[in-house]
């Protein structure tokens, strides 16, 4: 009962550290929406991505299993003049001979003993001219698909990593667009809050505060605008990616 418990405790614990608990998610999407945090310290390098979008890409596993079933195919093809080739071994018996020998105890021409029954063993090969001449040229037109199907796995992988450099990029320059946004928006927040000050002392025109509170609403508008941008190209990135961020995110280090 003891040791139930104690595998029990083992498991949960395991399956703690296989899933992030809500909060823990909660946490990592707070890091990755941050205006302060740049997203380029949360990830690894493209080309650390890039092998991680390779290995668990559906198109490319199709591609290789493509590649796969044709070099099979190109063994097959090389076997195929066998489906002709039979071996048999089986017992026969007659009332016409399969097979006659001399008794070596009778005068030479005498006695020539027929054997009509008993056990045959041979092989059996039958190939047709379209065979023989056109075998080499089904091999060769089996290994051509291999090497086709190998050129669009190469073209595929080239196509993702082409899609991955554009979308980090886009990423990337929508996170720094988003964090000089909300910098405006937090600075403008402070300048309307000295206007609203400064207009109920009476140091300044109604008109200038207005103004003050125009440009706020402006750059909040600008603000809002800028994070739906990084926020689509952070769930665009993280398709590509084809893993969830969180599961390659980089650690920030504290100060």
């Amino acid at each position: 009962m003891k040791n139930l418990k104690l595998l029990l405790v083992f498991m949960v614990g395991l399956l703690s550290l296989a899933k992030p608990s809500k909060a823990q998610k909660q946490e990592v999407d707070s890091l990755f929406l941050n205006p302060k945090i740049d997203i380029a310290a949360l990830l690894p390098s493209l080309d650390s991505m890039y092998e991680i979008a390779k290995s668990v890409n559906p198109t490319l596993k199709q591609e290789a299993a493509a590649m796969r079933a044709n070099q099979w195919t190109v063994h097959y093809t090389r076997w195929i003049w066998a489906q002709n080739l039979s071996v048999f071994y089986n017992y026969s018996f007659g009332s016409l001979p399969f097979f006659a020998y001399q008794d070596p105890t009778q005068p030479q021409g005498q006695t020539l003993i027929q054997v009509k029954s008993g056990y045959r063993a041979g092989v059996n090969l039958q190939l047709s001219v379209f065979d023989v001449l056109g075998q080499r040229g089904k091999v060769n037109e089996a290994k051509e698909k291999v090497i086709l199907q190998k050129y669009k796995r190469d073209a595929e992988a080239m196509e993702l990593k082409r899609k991955l450099a554009q979308f980090y990029a886009d990423m990337v320059g929508y996170d720094r667009l988003y964090q000089g946004r909300n910098e405006d928006y937090l600075m403008q927040m402070v300048a309307c809050q000295v206007a609203e000050k400064e207009y109920r002392e009476g140091t300044i025109h109604i008109s200038e505060y207005s103004r003050q509170k125009n440009v706020l609403a402006d750059a909040e508008a600008a603000y809002h605008e800028s994070f739906r941008f990084y926020y689509s190209s952070l769930l665009q990135f993280e398709a590509i990616l084809g893993v969830p961020l969180h599961t390659v995110m980089i650690k920030p280090k504290r100060n």
